[in-house]
């Protein structure tokens, strides 16, 4: 079956993906979709355990770019992270992936974190994302599509309607086995600190990006995303980036989700059949994945 009922393509090629992300930034989450207004709030719904239940089809903001001034922070207060060099014009980067800003030393990037960040291009090198291979965790999470989640006592589970990929979580003490592959959304495990649910993921295979627009991940990075659900339509959401080989400071974003409601639903969505034709033409250049230093 087509993706979206057969609706609007999505991406034809790399070019019409960044008009179509440019755009999307600028409109508000519920004018992406068709979902009714949300009623009254509430409180917080609880599992039976007294856990706070994150369920349900979730409106995380789109976010191409985790460094757009005012929102890295500094894990430790909260507040604005200032660092060395930062704001720096770069006249040797290439031009950007996602919007029309050149780049800029907009986060506290390590020797090969800059350069991995100066010298990113998915146009000319080939774009792993509009290959339809895995966005990876952080990408997933910044996507437009919103989110589906599912939990119980045990575990909770992504469903990202961005490709139609998912996310498992245990939330048990279950421990991953320690001969898996590294891959491109590394392995989860969550805790609970209060009413906060606390989730970190490593065993990166290093091939995809933070972000839309390019900035840097390694081989090396702990994702920490941390989920309370304030209220019955409400969720804060931080992710902070661990990466001593790209970054020489962790930072955090801070976001807040919306639930959405019906008739909103989670749909399919194809990349491959978008995309696959442009592939084998040339439209889209194959990407080759990178020797991961």
């Amino acid at each position: 079956m087509g993706s979206r009922l057969h609706g609007p393509i999505r991406v034809r090629s790399l070019a019409v993906a960044l008009v179509v992300a440019t755009a999307l930034a600028t409109m508000p989450a519920a004018g992406q979709r068709g979902g009714a207004p949300l009623g009254p709030d509430g409180p917080t719904p609880r599992l039976p355990n007294g856990k706070p239940d994150l369920s349900g089809l979730w409106q995380n903001p789109y976010t191409p770019n985790m460094a757009r001034p005012g929102t890295v922070l500094d894990p430790a207060t909260r507040e604005a992270l200032a660092f060395p060099r930062m704001g720096e014009a770069l006249p040797n980067a290439v031009a950007p992936a996602s919007g029309r800003t050149a780049r800029a030393y907009d986060l506290p990037f390590t020797e090969w974190g800059l350069r991995q960040w100066e010298e990113y291009d998915p146009v000319n090198d080939g774009d792993y994302a509009g290959n339809c291979l895995p966005f990876g965790m952080s990408r997933n999470i910044n996507s437009p599509h919103g989110l589906q989640i599912i939990q119980n006592n045990d575990a909770l589970a992504f469903l990202f309607e961005q490709n139609t990929w998912f996310h498992w979580v245990p939330t048990n003490g279950m421990t991953w086995p320690e001969d898996l592959w590294a891959t491109w959304n590394g392995v989860s495990t969550g805790r609970w600190d209060g009413d906060t649910l606390v989730i970190e993921t490593t065993g990166f295979n290093g091939y995809s990006k933070l972000d839309t627009s390019g900035h840097p991940l390694s081989t090396e990075l702990t994702l920490t995303n941390t989920f309370t659900r304030t209220s019955l339509n409400t969720m804060e959401h931080t992710v902070t980036v661990h990466d001593p080989k790209a970054y020489t400071r962790d930072w955090m974003n801070v976001r807040t989700w919306r639930l959405r409601s019906h008739p909103d639903v989670i749909m399919e969505y194809s990349c491959e059949e978008n995309n696959l034709r442009n592939l084998l033409e040339g439209t889209i250049k194959v990407w080759e994945p990178p020797d991961v230093e």
